[in-house]
């Protein structure tokens, strides 16, 4: 069973399964010819052989009848020296009376003297009656060159067939397994996540039935791709991602989750569009929700919803992540620094500065999808999401509140600095809940949060 189970883990490349099949096809193909070949030019030699030497005989014998009866000896060595004179491959011939003695006989010249002989034996009849016999021996080393020469052609022109077929095999064989090499390394290109890689030629074949459906099945995987980048430009990337990975399912269902909802909302935006025209609005929007949506991407988080002038942030709804709170405090501490360095460029350009107001909580909440099937929406749902956005209500200009239970989740531990803690009674709930303000992060996240500051305002001026 060891053995079974090593061979099975043997691998045998396509291309040699095919050439040895080919190969060995070959070899019982070619050696089934040569053997009937062999055998069959053999026995037709053979028979030609009998049949010449049995005519001779009997010529002979016909011939030396009438010497026979006479007792002319002297006639019959001289019918059989110029017999053996016009037929070289005569080894020996001679006549014998009814008793067997010998009456006359020729010998042939011999050109190997370890030549194959073969004999053959005729009666001597006149007129009914038997007179004697005569004896033929023949040398058939010629015939058995002449088969040897035979047989050597034969095996030149097999072995030519051979080595030519042999040659093509190797041809078909790389054909078909040279395109599914290719395939087999652009496949692995795709695996990386690259979708545009080179594919073989097509062929008219099965192969090519195959690129065919690969180059097919790469064409969807683009055409996904593109919707998702599409449609994570009106919705979040991982909802987008999540929505296109279940198409077969008609609705995402609501499950509790933890997670931090950060909310995000512009001071006197309507005052704002009071003294800016609609192109420039739109203008300070884009640039507020590009520096928003980096900033979360930054930190795990994502920007779920535009409410108006303000925006939705989730951190360890889509994916988990156990150190969402101070993901969510680190996405607001440098969008609040890019929005300093945006309203320093306003200035100098004699706009007006914006401020923000935001607010953080984090909790057990409810995600999915919500609404009819011909108009759904994915969304959040739960009192920590009521109780993040009424901290945002609540909060100072350019300042991040947080709630008690961001100020004692384990990742903040240690971690923030912040103002006094604050009691306020918020609309919906029956007691008062304490809240920070934050002043500054640890030393650490600071130096962190200057790079990626760096890093994101080269980014905006790229763009």
């Amino acid at each position: 069973m060891l053995a079974i189970f090593k061979l099975d883990k043997i691998r045998f490349p396509l291309f040699w399964q095919i050439l040895l099949a080919m190969a060995t096809l070959l070899c019982l193909t070619t050696g089934a010819l040569w053997s009937y070949l062999q055998v069959n030019l053999n026995q037709l030699l053979q028979k030609q052989t009998d049949t010449f030497a049995y005519s001779i005989t009997q010529q002979a014998a016909d011939s030396a009848a009438e010497m026979v009866m006479a007792d002319d000896r002297l006639a019959l060595a001289s019918m059989l020296e110029n017999l053996v004179g016009k037929t070289h491959s005569i080894h020996y011939i001679g006549v014998f009376d009814e008793s067997n003695n010998l009456l006359a006989q020729a010998q042939g010249l011999k050109k190997y003297p370890k030549a194959p002989i073969r004999s053959y034996r005729a009666d001597i009849t006149f007129l009914d009656v038997t007179a004697g016999s005569i004896e033929l021996k023949l040398d058939i080393s010629a015939i058995r060159q002449s088969l040897l020469d035979t047989q050597q052609a034969l095996a030149s022109i097999a072995a030519a067939i051979a080595f030519l077929a042999f040659i093509m095999a190797i041809i078909m064989a790389r054909k078909l397994t040279l395109p599914l090499d290719r395939l087999k390394q652009a496949l692995q290109v795709v695996a990386k996540g690259e979708l545009n890689p080179a594919l073989p030629n097509k062929s008219n074949d099965e192969v090519g039935d195959l690129i065919n459906s690969v180059s097919h099945m790469l064409q969807g995987l683009r055409d996904k791709e593109s919707i998702e980048h599409k449609f994570s430009s009106y919705i979040s990337k991982d909802i987008a991602k999540d929505i296109l990975s279940n198409l077969n399912t008609s609705k995402r269902p609501l499950k509790s989750v933890n997670g931090s909802v950060l909310f995000v909302d512009i001071v006197g935006f309507t005052q704002m569009c009071e003294v800016q025209t609609p192109q420039q609005t739109a203008d300070t929007l884009n640039q507020y929700y590009f520096l928003l949506h980096q900033a979360a991407k930054m930190y795990r988080g994502s920007v779920d919803n535009y409410i108006g002038d303000g925006a939705m942030l989730t951190f360890g709804i889509h994916s988990s992540d156990l150190k969402h709170s101070i993901n969510a405090i680190c996405a607001a501490q440098i969008f609040i620094r890019l929005i300093d360095l945006m309203n320093s460029q306003k200035k100098r350009q004699g706009l007006p500065s914006l401020q923000f107001r935001l607010g953080l909580h984090c909790g057990e909440l409810l995600a999915g999808t919500v609404g009819p099937s011909e108009r759904m929406q994915f969304t959040i749902i739960g009192d920590t999401v009521n109780l993040a956005a009424r901290l945002c209500e609540m909060a100072d200009p350019s300042m991040l509140m947080i709630s008690d239970e961001i100020y004692k989740h384990p990742s903040t531990q240690g971690l923030i600095v912040t103002q006094p803690s604050r009691t306020l009674s918020v609309k919906g709930k029956a007691k008062a809940i304490k809240s920070y303000n934050i002043i500054r992060l640890a030393p650490k996240f600071n130096r962190l949060l200057m790079q990626q500051e760096a890093e994101l305002k080269a980014m905006k001026n790229h763009d």
